[in-house]
């Protein structure tokens, strides 16, 4: 079933870029439907090499580009670049300024892939989106303090210690408080 679905929403994405059709197999044996890897896998390093050239519309581009990397991780779940492909998308969502879809990719990742080789650079990216983008303290402040519980000796912890203690200033307050500080340690 979780593979119809992609089918069609495969479907109706390629139907709404210009009428490309995605190749796939109907197996009658058992009802399910596969997806070409190669065809996918290959229309999302497309996608990529366009977005990286510059060439053409970057919206329309990074918004096929979302749906296509989401689409081939959850068509190809144990592929080894699956959650890789993921983190683009979450890139992608946020170049739209699309901060909260970018959130729910990364925490996809979290989820699916905790062994991620990258996990400490998702977790601290989403918590920085929360708090910088969406603006949601408490949903920052708990982001920021799972991160640290899960790594407490990484290089970014002191930047999350911060962000936490100086949650919810704005952009002048906080300028305030370090001029301040400066003022009373100057080195």
């Amino acid at each position: 079933m979780k593979k119809l679905i992609y089918i069609l929403g495969l479907t109706a994405f390629m139907a709404s870029c210009g009428g490309e059709e995605v190749e796939y197999n109907d197996t009658p044996d058992d009802g399910t439907i596969e997806i070409n890897y190669d065809q996918l896998k290959g229309e999302c390093e497309d996608l990529e090499s366009r977005i990286l050239s510059g060439n053409g519309p970057q919206d329309s581009l990074l918004k096929a580009a979302t749906t296509r990397f989401q689409d081939f991780t959850g068509a190809f779940p144990e592929d080894p670049e699956a959650p890789d492909y993921l983190l683009k998308a979450s890139d992608f969502a946020y170049t739209l300024a699309q901060y909260e879809k970018s959130v729910k990719i990364l925490d996809r990742i979290i989820k699916e892939y905790p062994e991620y080789k990258r996990m400490e650079d998702v977790m601290f990216v989403k918590a920085s989106h929360i708090d910088l983008n969406l603006r949601d303290t408490t949903r920052a402040k708990q982001a920021y303090q799972d991160f640290m519980a899960k790594y407490p000796e990484s290089e970014m912890i002191d930047d999350a210690q911060s962000r936490i203690e100086n949650i919810g200033l704005s952009i002048e307050e906080l300028a305030e408080k370090f001029a301040k500080e400066l003022e009373e340690n100057p080195q």
